[in-house]
C-alpha cells in the first residue's frame, strides 16, 4: 500500500489559532535551573541545593568552576524571580538584589527553624511523664506524631515567694511540651499532671486565633475541647486550693505576696 503524497500542490496551512497564544511556562526543578545559570553565567558553574537558615544565597570558586549555593525555595520561584536571579550572579546589580529580598521575606515560612537538641527528661521523682503522655494521647484521635515531653529545668532557689508560676509550656517548633517541676511532688496529685499536659498538647491541635487584632492562644474551641477533660472540675478545683504549694517551690519561708498570685497553663511559644 503506497502513501499518496501531494506533491505539486500548495503546503496545507495549519488553521489560525484561537485567542492569544501563551508561551509555554519555563520548566521549573534543579536541573532547569541549574541549565539556566550556567547560560546566564560566563563560567562553568554547578548547582548546591540547600536548607539553610541564614544564607539563602552564596557563590564559591571550585577551581575554574563556580559553585552556587541557593535555598530550595528558589526551584520552584517564578520565571521572572529567576530572572532577577541570573542578574544578580551575573551583574550583581542592586536592584536584582532588592527583588530577590522581597521574594525570599515572602517565603520566610519555608525556611525551616533549627529544631535544638533537647535532652528529654520524663521520670520525676514521683510522677512519670512518659506514661502519664501515653494515657492523656486516648484525647487525642487526629493523633500526636513528633510531639515530645520533659521535665523543664529546675529553677534556681529564692528567699521571696514567686507571684506567678507557669505549670506547662508548649514549643510549636519543636513540639515540644515542658512541664514545670514544682509538678513533680508528693502532694501534686497524678490527675492533676494529666490535666496540665492534655491543656499543653491541646496547643498542638487546637490553632490559635487572632481576636481584636491580638492573638489569642487559648479561642473559644480550645477552651470547650479543655472542658471535656474527665478530671476538669477537681483539676481547676485543686489547682485553686493548692497554689501556695505551687507559689512556694524551692523557695524559703513563706512571705505574703505584693500582687494577686497568678497560676498558668501557657500558650505556645
Amino acid at each position: 500500500m503506497q502513501l499518496a503524497l501531494p506533491f505539486g500542490r500548495a503546503p496545507l496551512k495549519p488553521p489560525p489559532p484561537r485567542g492569544p497564544v501563551t508561551p509555554p511556562s519555563p520548566p521549573k526543578g534543579r536541573a532547569a535551573l541549574e541549565s539556566r545559570i550556567r547560560r546566564a553565567l560566563s563560567v562553568p558553574a554547578d548547582l548546591v541545593v540547600t536548607d539553610n537558615r541564614r544564607t539563602m544565597i552564596s557563590t564559591k570558586r571550585r577551581g575554574d568552576r563556580l559553585e552556587v549555593r541557593l535555598h530550595r525555595m528558589f526551584l520552584d520561584a517564578p520565571d521572572g524571580v529567576v530572572e532577577e536571579l541570573l542578574t544578580y550572579l551575573s551583574e550583581g546589580d542592586a536592584r536584582s538584589s532588592r527583588r530577590i529580598t522581597r521574594f525570599i521575606e515572602s517565603n520566610r515560612h519555608r525556611i525551616k527553624a533549627r529544631r535544638r537538641r533537647v535532652l528529654l527528661r520524663t521520670r520525676g521523682s514521683h510522677h512519670d511523664l512518659a506514661a502519664i503522655f501515653e494515657e492523656v494521647a486516648a484525647f487525642f484521635p487526629e493523633g500526636l506524631d513528633g510531639v515530645r515531653i520533659t521535665w523543664g529545668k529546675e529553677p534556681p532557689k529564692s528567699r521571696r515567694r514567686r507571684s506567678s508560676i507557669r505549670l506547662g509550656t508548649y514549643t510549636h517548633d519543636q513540639q515540644l511540651v515542658r512541664i514545670h517541676p514544682a509538678l513533680d511532688q508528693p502532694e501534686v496529685p497524678r490527675f492533676f499532671v494529666a490535666f496540665v499536659v492534655f491543656h499543653e498538647l491541646l496547643h498542638h491541635v487546637v490553632p490559635a486565633e487572632r481576636r481584636s487584632g491580638r492573638i489569642d492562644y487559648h479561642p473559644p474551641a480550645f477552651r470547650k475541647r479543655e472542658r471535656t477533660h474527665p478530671d476538669y472540675t477537681r483539676a481547676t478545683r485543686w489547682e485553686t486550693e493548692h497554689l501556695d504549694l505551687l507559689l512556694s517551690y524551692r523557695t524559703g519561708p513563706s512571705r505574703p505576696a505584693r500582687h494577686r498570685p497568678k497560676v498558668s497553663r501557657s500558650g505556645p511559644t
